[in-house]
């Protein structure tokens, strides 16, 4: 009897240490982009204080100078540019082209910070915990982050530092909540992740029109200051450079080079550093180049 009891405990050791092991072989393959998977389709739903919010990913980019990819959401609206931007060292910056938000390191371990805004007013994030937990029936890994604002010039987390709201993104579905302890929180009720649906999706997208020319429209506004946004249709997936000319036919900025799916499109022409006046903006392809005028008025 002794023997067997012996042997059942050493058996249920063994299966213990092959389960440790397994999940910490797990923990060690994790991709630190599933906590915030951007595939182009894929949609959130969330329900919070007032009208609820959802947003699909309808395109991307890569940028040619380090291969960061910048996303470009339904909503909220891409009038303004990208909606973020994930670099190759698990960084997401969200508003890339205006504040820059340092928002997530997907990488990051517990107790890590990093800057998010260097301000004013100046926030930092730091990483709280990070477990075990469901999400839609299946078991994942959830990173808990809180947003700090700095108060009295400092630089880093402080005692008088004050929590501002906290976030956890959940591998392979991305950001489920957000919540400060005093309003409704904001959480995940349904996803749509790579082709698969998770919790309840409403809302049914219309199908996209795909146009049977290419089209160069108006800038809204114009005339404009400091920055227009610039839009195109394309009836079929081709690489477009977007440029800006002045009056003279030089070459002042290219504001887009990539491939595009069919559909419409659009970009952000900053102005800032030029002068009043008149320019033209070209839809080259390898098929087309189309050209329209557009006036600075500051």
């Amino acid at each position: 009897m002794k023997r067997k009891r012996n042997r059942t405990k050493i058996a249920t050791l063994v299966i213990v240490l092959l389960v440790s092991s397994f999940s910490y072989s797990q923990g060690q393959k994790l991709d630190p982009y599933q906590f915030f998977p951007a595939n182009i389709g894929d949609r959130w739903e969330y329900t919070m204080a007032g009208p609820g919010a959802g947003w699909t990913i309808i395109r991307d980019s890569i940028d040619l100078k380090d291969s960061s990819r910048f996303i470009f959401f339904t909503y909220p609206p891409t009038f303004m540019g990208a909606d973020y931007r994930i670099d190759r060292k698990y960084n997401v910056f969200m508003s890339p082209q205006f504040s820059n938000r340092h928002v997530f390191k997907l990488d990051a371990k517990v107790g890590d910070t990093w800057m998010v805004l260097a301000g004013p007013p100046r926030y930092e994030a730091r990483v709280r915990e990070i477990n075990q937990g469901i999400v839609f029936g299946k078991v994942t890994t959830i990173m808990t982050i809180d947003l700090f604002l700095l108060t009295r010039g400092d630089t880093v987390i402080t005692e008088y530092s004050m929590l501002q709201y906290w976030e956890k993104l959940a591998y392979g579905f991305g950001l489920i909540s957000r919540e400060d302890g005093a309003t409704q929180p904001m959480l995940l009720r349904g996803a749509r992740i790579n082709g698969i649906t998770y919790g309840t999706v409403d809302v049914e997208e219309e199908p996209k029109m795909v146009p049977s020319e290419f089209v160069l429209y108006q800038n809204y506004p114009n005339p404009f200051n400091p920055s227009t946004t610039i839009s195109f249709s394309i009836p079929e997936y081709s690489h477009v450079v977007i440029k800006v000319i002045d009056i003279l036919g030089r070459e002042i900025q290219e504001i887009a080079n990539d491939y595009f799916s069919p559909g419409k499109h659009q970009t952000i022409f900053d102005a800032r550093n030029l002068s009043s006046g008149i320019y033209f903006y070209q839809l080259i392809t390898n098929k087309t180049t189309r050209t329209m005028k557009m006036i600075l008025q500051k």
